[in-house]
């Protein structure tokens, strides 16, 4: 054999080889980067009565449950007819948590903070006269902020019941 054959198949085992090289090494890329998706939280009114009388109480609660973790901190409002509701009060509850309302005629402002979040769903509770009948319908919640107790922003995972009426 001459030097330039030799040369042919010496190129020719090192290019055979490259290629078993690349093929051995080439895996599928997979990213090991972890997703921790927001859990979702459904929020609504939770109401005393879903028919309350004219001149009754009615008493109107907040709740948030999240499908995985405990909500940390809200900022939200319930909406109202003024011409069917009156605000009467606050009702407190007992749960170590930081609560502001700002209750004006139509609108509860709310807001609030627990180091421990709220693990029974409950952010806050109101009374309000019915002055009118079907005047629970004329209620909603708009939620502006919300976040977990890992300090995970739940506005995008929230889901707000529209106008939801549970009696307890």
């Amino acid at each position: 054999m001459t030097n330039h054959h030799l040369l042919r198949v010496e190129r020719l085992w090192i290019g055979a080889a490259s290629a078993l090289l690349v093929l051995a090494c080439s895996e599928p890329y997979q990213s090991t980067a972890s997703h921790n998706p927001v859990p979702a939280v459904k929020a609504a009114l939770v109401l005393s009565d879903s028919a309350p009388a004219v001149g009754g109480a009615l008493v109107v609660s907040v709740q948030a449950l999240a499908n995985e973790g405990t909500v940390g901190s809200y900022t939200a409002k319930i909406n109202y007819d003024a011409a069917a509701l009156r605000f009467d009060s606050e009702i407190p509850i007992s749960d170590q948590a930081l609560r502001a309302s700002n209750p004006t005629p139509g609108l509860v402002r709310l807001a609030g903070a627990a180091a421990t979040g709220f693990p029974s769903g409950r952010l806050a509770s109101y009374k309000f006269v019915v002055l009118r009948p079907n005047a629970a319908r004329t209620l909603s919640l708009v939620v502006d902020e919300m976040h977990m107790i890992t300090r995970q922003d739940a506005k995008s995972a929230l889901i707000v019941d529209p106008n939801r009426t549970t009696s307890r």
